[in-house]
């Protein structure tokens, strides 16, 4: 597949690209500061050129998003404006999703999709786009392999995303069982019921509703387990949920056992460990203010924002220009919903202020939230810049 160039260039910032060369710059009282790694991966840039790669091929035939490609508002924006409609979610069109036919050309997000609705399209005789991220596709394969050895799988992910909705459909398919957890909080109760401290009524309670497959026997599903992870999460979180349940088992079964009865797989996006590596560097500059940039949904984009809360920084989720209003108008996600902060913006300069971008965040937005900073804190960026 060739990569088409209207993709990256829609999208790109000349001062993010300044940036991203030196790291870091100096605008008045102002010290500009960018991780080694930030913002679009390669996952996106490639579900976005095999978009326009069918929008040229395939003309004027009708063609839709089973639902956001991404999770960026204004990406998503943008393919709606260029004629692409929604068959779920806020923007879809009505009546779209059951009269889909033979003209239709869907486009499969890069999250993936669940069973049921690839053999829906399939049975429609639909075009399907397929931009599912190759890295979405490795915890699919190591389900597989865990079904096959009657392991039951524990996804450390969020029940509802698209990505963990899709792996939970594959194992539902093919006749297993899971476990969600979304943190090590979750993974703990799941720890206490293994060590025998906890029984069947307190995990089930313990967990959100969605956590477990249909069906699901504590008793006799947790016998074998094996652990992987929804790409996007936090991976120290994930790394640490395989070590708890390591030792639960160890506690539960013996030493000895555990080639029998446990298997770990770090599946997490190697973008994302690398964007979560960069920004925890930054963090630990201990800046003045740390901004994080991405959609609300984005689940990268939150764990970005939890790097820098783990090492002391406190760190704001954003989602564009738009959330930095003047001191008492700032929009920003907390540890859940959204806030609106009044004086914000720390007053003692000189500043230092980070930067980071989850790995569906364009270069030209995070480009607007650097320029939009500078300008309320009274300073002027150069010509060359902008």
């Amino acid at each position: 597949m060739n990569l088409v160039p209207e993709v990256r260039l829609t999208y790109r910032s000349p001062l993010v690209e300044r940036l991203r060369e030196t790291g870091r710059a100096t605008v008045g009282q102002l010290e500009l500061v960018l991780p080694a790694s930030f913002g679009f991966c390669w996952g996106v840039d490639r579900a976005l050129a095999m978009v326009e790669e069918a929008r040229q091929e395939y003309g004027e035939r009708p063609m839709w998003l089973i639902s956001s490609i991404i999770h960026n508002p204004r990406v998503n924006a943008d393919l709606r404006a260029k004629g692409i409609g929604f068959l779920r979610g806020e923007h879809a069109t009505k009546g779209a999703l059951e009269a889909l036919g033979e003209n239709d050309v869907v486009i499969v997000p890069a999250f993936s999709a669940t069973v049921d609705d690839m053999e829906f399209l399939r049975a429609r005789s639909v075009t399907i786009v397929d931009t599912t991220c190759p890295w979405v596709i490795k915890p699919h394969k190591r389900t597989l392999k865990y079904l096959k050895e009657g392991f039951t799988t524990i996804i450390h992910g969020t029940v509802g995303h698209e990505e963990t909705e899709a792996t939970c459909s594959l194992i539902e398919h093919e006749g297993g069982h899971y476990v969600v957890v979304y943190s090590i909080e979750e993974a703990e109760v799941l720890a206490s019921y293994l060590e025998g401290t906890a029984d069947a009524d307190a995990l089930r309670s313990g967990l959100r509703c969605g956590s477990f497959s249909p069906g699901f026997d504590a008793e006799e599903h947790l016998l074998k387990i094996g652990v992987i992870n929804q790409t996007t999460m936090l991976a120290s979180e994930s790394r640490a949920i395989g070590d708890r349940l390591l030792e639960s088992l160890k506690q539960r079964d013996g030493e000895e056992a555990l080639a029998e009865t446990f298997r770990d797989f770090d599946t997490i996006c190697r973008a994302t460990q690398d964007n979560q590596d960069a920004a925890a560097a930054v963090a630990q500059e201990q800046p003045d203010l740390y901004l994080v940039v991405g959609g609300y949904d984005s689940s990268n984009t939150k764990n970005l924002a939890r790097v820098g809360h783990r090492l002391g920084v406190r760190a704001f989720h954003i989602e564009g220009p738009h959330c930095l209003g003047e001191k008492l108008e700032f929009r920003h996600r907390g540890t859940g919903e959204i806030e609106h902060e009044a004086d914000w913006l720390p007053s003692q300069r000189p500043l230092k202020v980070a930067f980071s971008a989850g790995a569906s965040t364009p270069d030209a937005l995070l480009g607007e939230v650097i320029e939009r900073l500078v300008e309320l804190c009274g300073e002027t960026l150069p010509a060359s810049e902008v």
